[in-house]
């Protein structure tokens, strides 16, 4: 029972004292590569240390400014090329990815955004949130993601 006090103590006075040593949290903004969302009001992707937090991505073609055709699939599809390529506008992949949130118009879409995804994520699967929520634009879905650099 001594040792099991003491053990604690020399813990404590090690939790107390010993690492002090202060960590600098970085947090960098950064605004979208695409020009067309050079005026949007937030950021494509916001750094605190090594984790990358990005906008939700619904599916629109960045290029011409318009949801694509064909639905959930088709969609899901746009929303998750979107993010490959913001990711790689800071070297990170698909693989990076740790936390997916996923907002969907309908819930019964589910299956159908589900059959999607997992072409996209099949080695690594990221933790997932999946709900349903009116979304901008008459989109079907809408997916934001956590990133980790390793």
């Amino acid at each position: 029972m001594k040792t099991t006090i003491k053990t604690i103590c020399i813990l404590l006075l090690f939790i107390n004292f010993g690492c002090k040593k202060e960590i600098k949290t970085i947090i960098k903004y950064y605004k979208s590569h695409e020009k067309s969302r050079a005026n949007v009001p937030f950021s494509d992707a916001v750094q605190v240390n090594n984790l990358y937090f990005l906008t939700g991505q619904i599916g629109r073609n960045h290029k011409t400014g318009k949801l694509v055709d064909g639905g959930i699939k088709a969609e899901t599809k746009q929303a998750i090329l979107n993010i490959q390529e913001v990711l790689k506008q800071h070297n990170l992949t698909l693989k990076n990815v740790v936390k997916c949130t996923v907002i969907l118009s309908d819930i019964n879409d589910f299956s159908n955004m589900n059959s999607i995804y997992h072409t996209f994520f099949n080695d690594n699967l990221p933790a997932r949130t999946t709900f349903a929520a009116n979304l901008v634009a008459g989109a079907k879905i809408e997916i934001e993601v956590v990133a980790a650099k390793k």
